[in-house]
């Protein structure tokens, strides 16, 4: 899989430019086109309150809210573009000749997930901010909603940012490694970057320590050295364990599939996934 098209919501939080900065370092370094996209509710898909004002008033209400998202959207579109420029990413609706990252601005109204799908489903990277945990289920959160929508509606693999790291290339990876599908998908669409990382590190737990070896196997025939961290799960979470390995593995980029076990909608964002998503201080890239 290669990556050349990159999507990234913007919202004009200072999280969705920390995502779009990560797409800058990932289009720089796979010659890649970043898809700024921007999604407008209209006041009838939000709320249904206006539904018992006058016809006319209504309409007036709703003409006055659109012109309202379309000048914010202006406004966003002109950050994104100035953005752009800044780190030398050509502005194009059209595939360039050569390796060059390009960037080209979208918006839409709808229902901000189904358009999130949408797009994502033609896109080969998803950048986000990591969401914010405020005392409720990430998934409340209209991050985390957009982020459980692209990973269980697309199948593409979903970046999260997590605020004030350091906007850099990446040269050392962790994996985590649990034996299932969506682990081994998440490894299926890394592989632009696996192939050009200086160091690979598995991290699974010890009862997974001979499928960990098999994924050992399975990388040194492509060419990948790596190495096994075995996790002994000893006072802390996994998902606790797996950030304290990278550190001191010096990992700046870590891959891992989304939710694997089978659970109710409500409880996707639970163990090791949501812990990932509220606590992660590198790029952690995400398959379901």
């Amino acid at each position: 899989m290669s990556i050349k098209i990159i999507l990234v919501p913007i919202g004009g939080s200072k999280g969705s430019m920390a995502a779009l900065n990560r797409a800058f370092v990932v289009a720089e370094r796979f010659g890649a086109h970043i898809k700024g996209l921007h999604v407008m509710e209209r006041m009838s898909d939000a709320v249904s309150f206006e539904f018992h004002l006058p016809e006319k008033l209504r309409g007036s209400v709703q003409s006055s809210a659109e012109q309202t998202a379309l000048a914010r959207a202006d406004e966003l579109r002109a950050e994104f573009e100035a953005a752009c420029r800044q780190a030398n990413v050509t502005l194009s609706d059209r595939p360039l000749d050569g390796d060059s990252p390009s960037a080209s601005w979208h918006q839409a109204f709808g229902h901000v997930e189904d358009i999130l799908v949408r797009h994502a489903r033609l896109s080969d990277l998803v950048t986000v901010p990591r969401p914010k945990l405020e005392g409720g289920p990430v998934r409340r959160s209209p991050v985390g909603r957009a982020i459980e929508a692209m990973l269980c509606g697309t199948g593409r693999p979903v970046l999260i940012e997590p605020p004030m790291v350091r906007t850099e290339q990446c040269e050392r990876v962790a994996i985590g490694w649990n034996e299932s599908t969506e682990a081994s998908r998440a490894i299926a669409m890394t592989w632009p970057w696996l192939l050009n990382m200086r160091a690979v590190t598995i991290l699974a737990s010890k009862k997974r320590e001979a499928g960990a070896n098999a994924l050992n196997e399975y990388l040194a025939w492509h060419g990948i050295t790596s190495n096994t961290v075995l996790l002994d799960g000893k006072g802390e979470s996994v998902g606790e364990a797996m950030l304290n390995v990278c550190a001191e593995e010096e990992s700046g980029f870590l891959v891992v599939g989304g939710f694997s076990h089978a659970r109710a909608r409500e409880l996707l964002f639970g163990g090791v996934t949501r812990h990932l998503l509220t606590h992660s201080n590198i790029p952690t890239l995400m398959v379901h």
